[in-house]
């Protein structure tokens, strides 16, 4: 069950129609059955005063989290399907099951990073950024991402974890197309575009309220997710901004560090975490990103003192002894299988990073991550 409060979807309910969802009790008990018509609209009112829900994991909903759990597909081809389909989502925010297909969305996110950080960091890392008109959707869906893995080291709870990861998602949902206008053709935005850019956090929680939103703290981290303390940010120059709001800043700035842009490359993921820690001293959360990205996160290339050439595959015991595969041996042949290796045992440890473009080879997820590997 995924239980929202019943206010959220009020408007969405019409007296004659039937019921999208189930409506239950806090408790999950249930009230009123999908697919029962509602009377009137006294009645909607009535659910609406007892404090009812609404279970929005809708059975046979194109995308829905069971869905998306049990098809045989691979996580990179998984990630895939969710980036599109959060783009058709973003693009359509008056759609009346805007808000139940984002919540099935952001479902999926969570679960996705608890269950696989390391891949997931691997394909955030490794993400082909060829398609620059679409920057704004993937940045929205890495941010979120990295959002859920970072809550939950944290320790939030997962209502806030929620909170903070439809935060993500949606921060920019009014600047999409710009972002990606923007990403593609490399020029300077002009004072319009400007002025947008600028007034996107209010706007997109605007859009937010008007879809019915009510969560106080999503919201709020929207509103200022680009404000900074001592007031130097905008669009309000908020003195004090809020707790999660600041993290989302964070894991949107470091996401558009390591993003390329036309004419403009990425920088790698520990470069990229590395300034930002640098420009944000005595931040926690700074630090924080540091210790669950390592200092070789996975997706980085690094050369092994045995001559051998890797790709990071998993976080290790330490930031400096992550697991790791081979892709290219010490005679600079690629290698056709990977070859696991334990950064941590002598003779396979990291002597430095490899910049991507020194490494000729193309490394697919699905070879990396398809079974459960022995690490040598």
């Amino acid at each position: 069950m995924q239980l929202i409060p019943f206010d959220e979807v009020r408007l969405q309910v019409v007296a004659g129609a039937a019921l999208p969802w189930d409506v239950r009790t806090a408790s999950g008990e249930l009230l009123l059955a999908r697919g029962q018509v509602v009377l009137d609209i006294g009645m909607a009112d009535a659910l609406q005063a007892r404090g009812a829900f609404v279970d929005t994991a809708i059975p046979g909903l194109p995308g829905s989290e069971e869905e998306y759990d049990n098809q045989e597909d691979t996580l990179p081809d998984r990630w895939l399907t969710l980036e599109a389909r959060l783009g058709g989502l973003l693009r359509a925010p008056g759609d009346g099951l805007f808000l139940a297909r984002l919540r099935q969305t952001l479902a999926m996110v969570v679960s996705t990073a608890q269950e696989h950080s390391d891949e997931l960091i691997y394909l955030i890392l490794r993400h082909d950024h060829t398609r620059l008109s679409n920057y704004g959707v993937a940045h929205a869906l890495h941010c979120a991402a990295l959002c859920a893995v970072l809550a939950q080291r944290i320790g939030w709870s997962g209502t806030r974890c929620v909170s903070l990861v439809g935060a993500a998602l949606t921060m920019n949902m009014s600047i999409l197309e710009l972002q990606g206008r923007l990403a593609s053709e490399g020029v300077p935005p002009t004072e319009a575009e400007r002025a947008e850019i600028e007034q996107h956090p209010l706007v997109s929680a605007r859009m937010l309220r008007a879809a019915g939103l009510h969560d106080a703290e999503w919201l709020q981290a929207v509103e200022q997710h680009h404000e900074a303390q001592g007031g130097t940010g905008y669009p309000n120059k908020i003195q004090g901004p809020s707790e999660m709001s600041q993290l989302l800043r964070l894991v949107d700035i470091f996401t558009a560090k390591h993003s390329p842009r036309t004419g403009r490359g990425p920088l790698p993921a520990h470069q990229a975490a590395r300034e930002l820690f640098l420009q944000s001293r005595n931040d926690p959360f700074a630090s924080i990103l540091i210790r669950e990205l390592g200092i070789y996160p996975p997706g980085c290339f690094v050369l092994l003192t045995n001559g051998e050439t890797a790709v990071v595959t998993h976080v290790g015991e330490t930031a400096r002894t992550p697991k790791v595969a081979v892709v290219i041996n010490r005679r600079g042949e690629a290698l056709m299988q990977p070859l696991r290796r334990d950064t941590a045992l002598p003779g396979f440890a990291i002597e430095k990073t490899v910049p991507d473009r020194l490494v000729r080879v193309s490394v697919s997820a699905d070879v990396l991550y398809g079974r459960r590997p022995t690490y040598l």
